[in-house]
Formats: C-alpha cells, structure tokens, sequence
C-alpha cells in the first residue's frame, strides 16, 4: 500500500501561544441528532459526555484539533497505549520511548504512527489506519441480511515492523513484508479493544488481503460467514505441514487448489471480525454458526499445485 504523507506530531507542544480556532458547529434537529453514531450507542448512565471535537468529527468529519476520531488526544492515546502492553512490548525490544504521530483530518483515514527515534519510513515500528463505518453484509448471512447494520472500526491497514531487524533463513520475510514483524499483534489487538469498547461499536472489522495476515488475525477475529471461516480453518488444516511463508506466497500465486478436483481456489476476500457486543457477538457464539463452519471444513480438501508454483517462481524471478 502507498505511504501516504507525513503524520502530524502530537506529543510535542505548541510554543506559539496561538489559539486552535475550530469552525462553528452547525445546527441539527434533536431527532436528526439523537439517529447519530455516538449519540445512539446506547452509552449506559455515568459515561464520559462527548468531547465538542467528538461531536464535530461525528457531525460533520471536520477534526481541526487532530484528534483520533475527534476523541483522543496525544495523552489520551498514551494512556490506551501503556494499558494495552504496547509500549512495553516496544520497550522490551529495545524501543523504550517511540515517537508518536497522528494523522487523523480524514474520518475514512484515521492514522497511528510509531516511530523508532525520527519520523522516516524505515524507522517505523507501527502504522495502523483506522475508520469507523456502518458495514452492511453483501448478502444474506445467518440471522442478517443486506439491510442489516453494524457500527465497526474498521482496519484498513496495520503494519508492525522491527527496523533494526533483517530476514534470515530462519525469519523469512512475509509476503507483502518490508521488515521483520515485532511479535506485538496480540497487545495491538487489546488496543483496538480497548478503543472499540469506549466508541461504543459492535466489533472490529478486517478483510485480510493474505493467508498468513487472516492466521494471525484468528487469533481473536472470525470470519461473518461461517462458510468462509471453515473453508479457511481447513485450508489451515491442509496446509498446516508447510512453512508459513511458503503456504502464503502459494496462495498468493494462486496455487492452491481443490484436492479432489484439481480446480485453482483464488484467496477469498471476506470479513473478518472481532464481535464485542449484540447480535454480531450472539451470532458468531451460536451453535448454528458452529455447526455451518464445522461442515464447511469437513467438506473442504485443499493441496498446493507444488509444480504450478514452480512454475510461477520461474516467471516472476526473471528480469
């Protein structure tokens, strides 16, 4: 995916003495108000009031304090960062004190980025781009439908690399990788949690665009249909003898195929999602969705085209 510009310094103050103007929040009539994302979430008693920034992001997109999601501040993230294990994790990888930039003026674009020491694209240590969005299925699955809505935070992209470190025989690189990864995806993902809870959303949503990326997702994420999440578990199952980089690149070459068939299987696009409330969460917990994945797996036999790969190697190493 292109880097795109710079992201903005958060931690560093502002020394000019100059006042952030904001513009003026339009009006909106109560019923259209209270229909709104942040104001229908169903907070319960006690929570937190909505920063004026939230109300504004939520009303109009408009961020002028560049704030992720018109929420969180440069402290307030800290804070999240710390409890979620993050900085730890950095800190035990010889990364104790990272530079953090926020890029968040485009609501479909909300950006963290830590840096290890300078802001320079080969000193990066995480870069996740964020939004939250309705998403609707494409087509009836389970108790849903196409009219069906969630409230989602939605993972564009989440990178984790490890600047100082280098691929080896041991440690080969990923596809779609430009350094070694840090092994932090698990407090990254309680990160998310964290920020999905206090947003009052129904889950976390990904489409992973490689075999190896939906492995580590699984995790904790499931795919909303539960066809597509056994066909995965079984292509997890099949392949489960063959070294991750390798399973990954093949599917990527698009060399895997149905065992009794032979017919190629392109890597599907679906969602992934991790379901932290309501419906969504009752639906992936529900022996029907078990029991739809459960015989999707059975009936699924997967193998690598070993000579198709070969094959493809051949084409793809010459100049």
């Amino acid at each position: 995916m292109p880097y795109g510009p710079p992201c903005q310094p958060v931690f560093r103050q502002d020394t000019s003495g100059e006042t952030i103007t904001t513009k003026n929040i339009p009006r909106f009539d109560l019923r259209r108000l209270f229909g709104l994302p942040l104001l229908s979430a169903g907070k319960g008693a006690g929570a937190p009031a909505p920063l004026d920034s939230e109300l504004l992001f939520d009303l109009t997109g408009e961020n002028p304090e560049n704030r992720l999601f018109g929420r969180y501040g440069p402290e307030e993230l800290r804070d999240r960062l710390v409890a979620s294990g993050l900085l730890a994790g950095l800190s035990d990888r010889g990364y104790p004190d990272p530079l953090l930039r926020l890029s968040c003026a485009d609501p479909s674009d909300q950006r963290i980025c830590l840096y290890a020491g300078e802001e320079a694209r080969e000193r990066l240590l995480l870069e996740t781009r964020l939004q939250l969005a309705p998403f609707h299925p494409r087509r009836p699955i389970g108790p849903f439908t196409e009219e069906s809505s969630f409230r989602m935070l939605v993972i564009h992209w989440l990178v984790l690399s490890s600047p100082d470190a280098t691929f080896t025989v041991d440690r080969p690189r990923l596809p779609g990788q430009e350094k070694p990864g840090l092994g932090l995806l698990n407090p990254t993902i309680a990160l998310l949690k964290t920020l999905s809870r206090e947003l009052s959303v129904d889950g976390v949503l990904d489409v992973p665009d490689h075999f190896h990326t939906a492995l580590f997702y699984s995790r904790a994420f499931r795919y909303l249909d539960p066809e597509a999440e056994g066909r995965f578990l079984a292509i997890a199952r099949d392949l489960s003898g063959v070294p991750l980089t390798l399973a990954s690149d093949a599917i990527r070459e698009g060399c895997l195929v149905d065992r009794t068939t032979g017919a190629p299987i392109s890597w599907p696009a679906a969602e992934q999602v991790l379901a932290l409330r309501g419906p969504l969460a009752r639906f992936l917990r529900s022996p029907s969705y078990r029991e739809a994945r459960n015989r999707a797996s059975a009936d699924h036999r997967f193998v690598v085209n070993w000579d198709l790969y070969r094959e493809n190697l051949a084409h793809r190493d010459r100049p």
